[in-house]
Order: structure tokens, then sequence, then C-alpha cells
């Protein structure tokens, strides 16, 4: 319902998600919300998310956001600070995920370019480095861990909300950490239409796409 509301969403290489097993879906972090909504939506799967908890303070919203995540075995981490017990279980949390033969979905930024204070970056189009935690969890799963790019790009409507092309890259059985940063980047360029003709109301998105640029595959309009 929110991606219906708040999105025009397409999608491209979604055959290069495995149908069956483990992976890790590392994504761009661009929107605090929508990125993960995105996703969720599309993969035909179940999602586990591996979520950051330190936002959310050391109060009642925190004890809530820790009940509902374990609810959805989406394992929690904090970015920053002395609670490192957290990270220790959401380590345990995600490598359990990954043995059970599960689709965990990461976003290795650590930090979203829109969050709900706004803008965090100036430059709403720049990448922070990844960090390499997640090779850590395939590497130390036991079982075969293939990691998938994910791209994410944006353009507001000229109604409210966002277009917003999504792109699965072809896994890699055994990625590095700049190959897999790489390729994230190149999946979230911006496709050959302009931004212009998109706030302008422009629809004609799937004409505008660069289907030079990997993977290729069907473009889904929701």
């Amino acid at each position: 319902m929110l991606v219906a509301r708040a999105l025009d969403l397409h999608v491209d290489g979604m055959e290069h998600v495995p149908a069956h097993g483990a992976a890790i879906l590392v994504a761009r972090h661009y929107h605090h919300l929508y990125d993960a909504a995105a996703i969720l939506a599309s993969v035909p799967r179940e999602v586990h998310v591996l979520i950051a908890l330190d936002w959310l303070g050391t109060g009642t919203r925190l004890r809530a956001m820790r009940w509902l995540a374990a609810s959805a075995r989406w394992p929690g981490v904090w970015r920053s600070g002395p609670r490192w017990r957290f990270n220790r279980d959401g380590y345990r949390q995600s490598l359990q995920v990954l043995r059970e033969g599960r689709l965990l979905l990461v976003f290795p930024k650590g930090y979203p370019t829109i969050d709900p204070e706004g803008a965090r970056e100036a430059d709403l189009d720049g990448f922070r480095a990844f960090d390499g935690g997640f090779l850590v969890l395939a590497k130390h799963a036991g079982v075969p861990v293939p990691v998938v790019p994910v791209g994410l790009w944006y353009a507001p409507r000229p109604r409210g909300g966002w277009t917003v092309w999504l792109r699965f890259g072809r896994p890699i059985d055994s990625p590095q950490l700049a190959a897999v940063e790489s390729m994230v980047r190149k999946l979230s360029r911006p496709p050959a239409v302009t931004r212009e003709t998109l706030s302008s109301g422009g629809n004609d998105w799937s004409a505008g796409v660069d289907r030079t640029s990997p993977p290729t595959g069907q473009s889904v309009r929701r």
C-alpha cells in the first residue's frame, strides 16, 4: 500500500535474485523508508532487513522496535556508540537467517541520503563508502551466500512522491568490497530520461531507460 501510494516503481533484473537459498541483497541507501519498501514489494521471496537501532535512542521506541524486529526476524545493529551487544545479537541473527537459506537485505552505506530530518548529504547523488560487514556474514555463514548488488535511483514526482528505478545485478559468488560497491553505483545511475522530464510530468519512463547498462530484464511499473 505504501509503495502504491508514494512510488511509481520500475523494476529491472529480478531474474538475478535467487529463487531459492541464501543470498545477501546489497543495496544503495537513498531514502530511509522507501528503499526497503520498494525491495520488499518487488521481491517474491521473504526478505529479512538488517536495520539500524541507534536512531531510536534508549526508551520506549527502541524497545518497541526491537520487539517488532524480533517478530519479523530482522536483525538490528547499533551503528555507533557503546551498545555493542546489539551488534553481537544482530550478527548472530543475520548468520542464522542465512544458514536457513533466506534473503538478507543490507545497506552498507550505513546512513540514508534522505532521512526523517531531511537530506543528510549535500550531494544527493553521492555515495558514502561501503562497510564490509556483509562480506564477513557471507564468509562465516557456512553455506554458499552469493551477493546481489541492488541499485536505486529516485526522481521527485510533480504531484508528490517519487519515481523510482530499482535494478538488481547478477549475483557475485566471490565478492570483493570494491567490486560490489562499484556495481551498486553503476546500477544506481539515472536512466537516459532526464530529471527535468520526470519532474515536469513526463510519463514515458520506460522509453528513456538506458538498456545498455547491465543488467537488463523486464521493467515493471507499479
